[in-house]
């Protein structure tokens, strides 16, 4: 039978170095997804897949789209790739797709503690208004402004996609709880050796070809603060003013300076006591299930968990 793995996130969880440095270039793995060869061909299709509900999801192309790529490479693994899986608006029909395109597929979700992963997808998506109307686009916002935001809709916004084993049991009751792999964040961070020979062997691709391809990589490193203290001080000052425009060499000055707000230190987002508290309420008994389903050490690594003694 063909070794099909569905890797679904999260985010914030190093899936774009994922996807660069070793789905797309490894050797043994026919890869479908983001940075894919001829992804921009299909992008409708999974993007649909992802978030449409079925008055607009063309089914029989998308299902066609995965026949095709089953067929082919038949000696690799398939791997089909997409955090959005994550923040879906149709979760479970998301995955009731995917089952029906992969129903032999394996589910592969990489995990990241709360307390760091959601200031840190704050401060790639969330630091800048978006969608909005242009004048309003990618003004500032606050992170505490954010999440109070985002806390009104936490059953559908970003929040929910950091319900790991809420998320996850729905891949369980579809494809079988042996199925599942989980992974942590924190071992790619810490212990970057352990991490790839989980994942190769869950892949069942060569280590050591593993090792070479993500050593050293790093794709989409999270804003700098010095970006993210520009953005706040033009937001109330002269927003939407191409201040360049009216400076003589307007355009390479523009250019430089841009290159100095990328560099430096990479965004800290303060966390109060309060958001802490919160995302500790939003997450502490799914963890513990999490934990406990799937045998995580996330107490160790310092997840908002409740103890189910």
């Amino acid at each position: 039978m063909r070794h099909v793995i569905i890797h679904i996130g999260a985010n914030k969880t190093a899936s774009t170095t994922l996807q660069r440095a070793l789905f797309r270039r490894h050797g043994g793995i026919h890869y479908v997804g983001e940075d894919a060869e001829g992804y921009d061909g299909y992008a409708p299709l999974v993007n649909s897949m992802v978030n449409d509900d079925d008055l607009y999801f063309p089914f029989a192309e998308c299902a066609e789209l995965f026949r095709k790529h089953l067929g082919e490479e038949t000696h690799k693994t398939l791997l089909y790739s997409n955090e959005d899986v994550m923040t879906s608006r149709v979760p479970t029909v998301c995955a009731r797709r995917l089952h029906a395109f992969l129903p032999d597929a394996e589910i592969l979700l990489v995990v990241r503690n709360q307390y760091s992963a959601i200031p840190s997808f704050y401060a790639s998506h969330g630091a800048f208004l978006k969608p909005a109307p242009p004048s309003y686009f990618r003004r500032h916002v606050s992170y505490e402004d954010w999440m109070r935001f985002q806390l009104m809709f936490a059953k559908y916004g970003a929040l929910a996609s950091f319900m790991f084993n809420r998320l996850l049991s729905v891949y369980a009751g579809l494809f079988g709880e042996n199925r599942i792999h989980v992974l942590l964040f924190e071992e790619f961070v810490e212990n970057k050796r352990l991490f790839m020979e989980k994942l190769a062997d869950i892949l069942r691709i060569n280590a050591v070809e593993t090792s070479k391809l993500l050593q050293g990589s790093h794709e989409r490193k999270r804003i700098s603060n010095r970006m993210l203290a520009y953005n706040k001080f033009r937001t109330s000052f002269l927003w939407g003013v191409p201040i360049s425009d009216y400076l003589p060499f307007g355009g390479t000055i523009a250019g430089r300076f841009g290159k100095f707000l990328g560099g430096g230190r990479s965004a800290r987002v303060a966390v109060s006591n309060e958001m802490k508290q919160v995302i500790y309420d939003l997450y502490c008994e799914d963890n513990a299930l999490l934990a406990a389903k799937y045998g995580l050490p996330l107490a160790e690594h310092g997840y908002p968990i409740k103890s189910l003694n």
